[in-house]
């Protein structure tokens, strides 16, 4: 009988990305909750001071909020009062940071008229190209490239701005970035690509574009998630599509033991799970803790994923770790969809298909 410590309770949190009870392996920490966990640093604060009219008081802190307003005429008197733009406060916000992260196109025309640093960073690196393209401000990226701003950024952590644009679904400032030379396979200290990063997000368009510039359809973080896996745990069909199609190995497996076919049927995305298997993918490929598809699908309560690999011909005599085969999994959580599947989808059911060749049941 299984029990309620089980390797596929604490599956059942770790793609759902909630938090489960119970204990289980090392694997349970999660696939989708480590690619939320990595996927990009956390910006700096930014404070800004109470407003402070430019043009009565030339100082520091009304500098920064007239950069963050856009105030372009309070800038340029503060300059014409012979004041320096070459500054920063404690968390290392120049104003050209805090225009470019606004996205006041003209005020960081102005900044660099009068000989603001285009690559200083704030206290994590990020310099005014990475804040622009982060918030997908393509006048000022374009304003940043063109005055011979740094494409691969200056953060310790190595993140660029193309990550920052690829994860956060910026096509245009993606192009534009690719254009002026950036590295389409720089990797962070964590090892994520702008390909990993854009794919676990979804966006196929920038996946298309990536991959079109030369970046591989493989590359994997250091602990060998690949953009494949970031698009199978969270649902990505379209994704799916493109990278296999451009090369990505749909048996691929993290050092964690996820495969995408495995998080996929534990999410429960049937398509994806049918155009893995078209694609080759191993149909009784077991985790670490010897869980097949077929048992992820079924402790998730997938009825369609389940009806599926068996028609498929998944292996449902397969036993994991604990010794619990995918029926017995089904019958402890008393999932009642799935348990009428395995009653109505026979082996000698799915033996007759396969043989058949046709895909279909007979």
């Amino acid at each position: 009988m299984p029990s309620r410590t089980s390797n596929f309770l604490v599956l059942v949190a770790v793609i759902s990305g909630c938090s489960g009870s119970g204990s289980g392996p090392a694997e349970t920490t999660g696939l989708s909750a480590k690619i939320e966990a990595t996927s990009r640093p956390a910006p700096s604060a930014l404070v800004l001071p109470s407003p402070v009219p430019i043009h009565k008081a030339v100082s520091f802190q009304g500098l920064l909020t007239a950069a963050a307003a856009g105030d372009a005429a309070s800038i340029q008197k503060f300059v014409d009062a012979g004041g320096k733009v070459r500054v920063r406060n404690a968390d290392g916000w120049t104003p050209l940071l805090v225009a470019a992260h606004h996205g006041h196109d003209n005020v960081v025309r102005l900044l660099i008229e009068h000989e603001a640093l285009l690559d200083a960073a704030d206290k994590n690196g990020e310099t005014a190209l990475v804040k622009a393209a982060t918030a997908g401000h393509e006048s000022v990226v374009e304003i940043l490239v063109g005055a011979g701003a740094g494409v691969e950024g200056d953060s310790p952590r190595g993140w660029t701005p193309l990550m920052a644009a690829a994860f956060e679904g910026h096509d245009v400032v993606v192009r534009r970035l690719i254009a002026a030379g950036a590295d389409v396979n720089a990797a962070d200290e964590l090892g994520p690509t702008a390909l990993i990063r854009a794919a676990g997000n979804g966006y196929a368009a920038i996946v298309d574009m990536l991959l079109a510039a030369g970046a591989a359809a493989d590359a994997a973080d250091k602990d060998g998630v690949t953009g494949l896996l970031a698009a199978s745990v969270k649902g990505h069909e379209e994704v799916v599509r493109t990278l296999v199609k451009a090369g990505a190995d749909p048996n691929v497996r993290s050092s964690g033991g996820w495969m995408p076919l495995l998080t996929a049927a534990a999410g429960g995305f049937t398509e994806i799970v049918e155009f893995l298997l078209d694609s080759g993918a191993t149909i009784d490929a077991r985790s670490r803790t010897e869980m097949t598809a077929l048992m992820l699908a079924t402790v998730n309560d997938h009825a369609e994923t389940v009806e599926l690999l068996l028609r498929r011909g998944a292996n449902r005599d397969l036993r994991n770790v604990e010794k619990e085969t995918a029926l017995d999994i089904a019958k402890f959580w008393d999932h009642e969809e799935v348990l009428q599947v395995f009653e109505s989808e026979t082996p000698a059911k799915a033996t007759a298909e396969k043989e058949d060749g046709t895909g279909t049941v007979q």
